[in-house]
């Protein structure tokens, strides 16, 4: 029953928002009484962090998987990342769902918790992608390929434009190449070991 009534407000917080989606339209959709609610969940709050985690749980098996089939070259597993946002922003899909959560209960500090977790394991699914590259320049590189996976989620959700995705692929990878170029011998340091 918990996962009934998760499944049924998922749907409903994601297609209609937080705030607008009510504990009555939860129970109606689901088909439930409200003491099965609350015996479930005591508080909308509540609710909106189990969401949000099951969300995250399906995003980061996602995610995972997208780099696994990606092979073992950090530019193809990182580039994987933003395929498959490219795939995932159909016609249905209205921006990140913890974005918009953020905008719709930043005055929740559970929420904003459970938001800040997600993000911080998106740099780190980023991070994983580039296993191999020197620990060097992973750090910086991590924060600026997660800030433009963010910007692409931001303007899919503004504009509607999935291509956002591609663009955000196209600058990470001159950002990778800047990162994970091999520094070439100078002339001059090849004259000295003459």
């Amino acid at each position: 029953m918990r996962e009934h009534i998760l499944e049924t407000a998922s749907g409903l917080f994601y297609r209609e928002g937080l705030r607008s989606v009510g504990i009555d339209r939860i129970i109606a959709d689901a088909g439930i009484a409200k003491a099965t609610l609350y015996r479930h969940f005591s508080t909308k709050e509540q609710l909106i962090v189990a969401y949000l985690k099951s969300r995250h749980d399906l995003t980061l098996i996602a995610m995972r998987e997208a780099i696994r089939k990606a092979g073992v070259d950090p530019v193809k597993r990182v580039c994987s990342l933003y395929d498959w946002l490219y795939t995932k922003a159909d016609a249905e899909f209205r921006g990140c769902a913890f974005l918009l959560a953020v905008a719709e209960h930043g005055d929740s500090d559970v929420i904003r918790e459970v938001v800040r977790e997600h993000k911080d394991a998106v740099r780190l699914m980023f991070a994983s992608a580039l296993e191999g590259v020197r620990k060097s320049v992973v750090q910086d590189l991590v924060e600026q390929l997660a800030l433009l996976y963010d910007g692409a989620l931001a303007t899919i959700m503004v504009r509607h434009r999935p291509d956002a995705a591609r663009l955000a692929r196209k600058s990470a990878c001159l950002l990778m190449d800047v990162y994970l170029a091999v520094p070439k011998r100078t002339s001059a340091a090849k004259d000295k070991k003459v």
